[in-house]
C-alpha cells in the first residue's frame, strides 16, 4: 500500500493497473479505502501527484463515509427488520420450529420468512437467519439477473461467453477479455431499473471494453437514462454492501 501526506494527515491508497485503463481515476469504498486505477506504466510518482492534488476531496469522502458507517444501524436478524429485493422493503417474520431440517427462506405475501430449528438462540439465531437469507438472495439473484442478462443480450445482440453471479467487495459487475460477465449478487437488492443498467452495461463492455464515447452512446442507446442509475449506486452503494452485517 502506497501512501502520501497532507499537511499532518496521511493517506494510504492501492494501486490497481490496467492495460485497457487510458485515465487514471480514484475510488473510495465502502470501508473507506482508496483505489487508484491507472494505466499499466504511469509512473508511481505521477500517481502519487494526483492523489496529493485530490487529498481534501478525499479525505472529505472518508469522512462522510466512516459517519455513514457510525450511523448505520446493523442488523440483528430477528422479526420485524426489513431487507430490501428489488429496490423494495420486506419485513422479517422468523418462525421457530421443532423440525431439525426446516430451516429455509421465502419471501410470500409481502414479507421473507426465515424457518429455523427452536434450539437456535440469541446470536446463533441471527447466524442461521443471516445465512438463510443469503442463501435466498444469491438463488434469486442468479435467477434474475441470467433471466434479464438473456433478454438484454438479444436487444443488443452480443452473447456472452458465461455468467457469474458471486459476492464483490469492489464492482457491481465486470467483463473478461474472454467475455465472461461477473456481477454482484448484492445488486439484485437494487430497484429492477437499476439492476438492467448494471447487466446492460457489462453486455457493452462485449462490445467496446473501454468507457469511451461510443461505449456510453451504446448504454445510453438501451438505458436512456443510465446516468441517474449510475447516481442511484453511488449513493446506495454503501447501505447495500453493508447491509447484511451482523452485530
Amino acid at each position: 500500500m502506497e501512501h502520501v501526506k497532507y499537511g499532518s494527515r496521511k493517506i494510504k491508497f492501492n494501486i490497481q493497473r490496467g492495460r485497457r485503463k487510458k485515465t487514471v481515476a480514484l475510488q473510495i469504498q465502502p470501508n473507506s479505502t482508496v483505489v487508484v486505477l491507472s494505466p499499466y506504466f504511469l509512473d508511481k510518482d505521477k500517481i502519487k501527484e494526483i492523489v496529493r492534488k485530490r487529498a481534501r476531496w478525499i479525505i472529505q469522502k472518508q469522512e462522510k463515509i466512516n459517519k455513514l458507517n457510525a450511523e448505520m444501524p446493523q442488523k440483528e436478524f430477528v422479526s420485524g427488520e426489513s431487507f430490501p429485493y428489488l429496490g423494495r422493503e420486506y419485513r422479517l417474520k422468523v418462525i421457530k420450529s421443532k423440525d431439525e431440517k426446516c430451516c429455509h427462506c421465502k419471501l410470500m405475501s409481502g414479507r421473507f420468512y426465515v424457518e429455523i430449528n427452536n434450539k437456535f438462540s440469541g446470536r446463533v439465531a441471527s447466524k442461521v437467519v443471516k445465512e438463510n437469507l443469503l442463501e435466498w438472495y444469491i438463488e434469486r439473484a442468479k435467477e434474475k439477473i441470467n433471466e434479464r442478462a438473456q433478454r438484454y443480450s438479444k436487444l443488443i445482440g452480443i452473447i456472452p461467453q458465461k455468467i457469474i453471479i458471486r459476492n464483490q467487495e469492489k464492482r457491481w459487475g465486470s467483463c473478461s477479455h474472454s467475455g465472461v460477465l461477473r456481477f454482484n449478487w448484492k445488486a439484485i437488492m437494487a430497484p429492477l431499473s437499476v439492476l438492467d443498467y448494471v447487466i446492460v452495461h457489462e453486455l457493452c463492455h462485449l462490445i467496446h471494453q473501454n468507457h469511451s464515447p461510443d461505449f456510453w452512446q451504446k448504454v445510453g442507446s438501451v438505458i436512456p437514462d443510465y446516468k441517474k442509475k449510475r447516481e442511484w449506486l453511488k449513493e446506495n452503494s454503501l447501505l447495500l454492501t453493508g447491509l447484511l452485517n451482523c452485530k
